[in-house]
């Protein structure tokens, strides 16, 4: 017994180090990727580089060099943003259908915070759409760039919500087939009416 915990114990450990080693290693070749392009980059460059690291902590730098060396204008773009499924809508259940969509517009300042949120699309049930504008108006944005300047401008998103079968749930499914079974953040009994 104590063997087979030890055993656990080490595999969890080496199975976290390898996680930190890859992740070390991909921070590392994206930092060399930015080293080398960050000082004279070519707007192709610079467009490559944001295609291939879109989420990098160099991300607003290389956005900038590349506005100003594209000599255009960029739109926002949604850096984070914390989504949580309502709780009426666990309540509600498999009625809601398996995805539902929230269309906004959000006006995006210099700072990257949203001034103004508009619901362009309702998703039909207002849970999600309280939701998708409360995310919306909490989130950071990298704005928009105009020529390597920060301007206010405006985006369109698209805010997507499901309520899936829970893998746990196995080879069960509460909704003959409806929902997928390979992801969620619900269980199979909240879905059931």
């Amino acid at each position: 017994m104590k063997r087979s915990r030890l055993r656990s114990t080490v595999l969890a450990i080496v199975a976290l180090a390898s996680l930190h080693m890859s992740a070390a290693a991909q921070d590392a070749g994206e930092a060399a990727a930015w080293q080398s392009i960050s000082s004279s980059g070519s707007a192709a460059q610079l467009m490559a580089f944001l295609d291939t690291y879109p989420t990098s902590r160099f991300t607003p730098e290389a956005r900038q060099k590349y506005s100003l060396a594209a000599n255009m204008m960029l739109a926002p773009q949604v850096q984070t943003i914390d989504l949580r499924i309502p709780l009426e809508a666990r309540r509600v259940g498999r009625t809601l259908g398996p995805v539902r969509v929230v269309k906004l517009n959000i006006l995006v300042q210099p700072d990257g915070k949203a001034r103004d949120v508009d619901l362009v699309e309702t998703s039909g049930f207002d849970g999600y759409d309280r939701e998708a504008i409360r995310a919306a108006r909490s989130a950071t944005y990298l704005p928009g760039l105009d020529r390597g300047m920060a301007v206010e401008s405006r985006m369109d998103y698209e805010v997507s919500f499901g309520l899936l079968c829970n893998r746990a749930a196995g080879n069960t499914t509460c909704d003959g087939g409806r929902f997928p079974t390979t992801c969620s953040a619900t269980v199979c009994d909240r879905l059931l009416r």
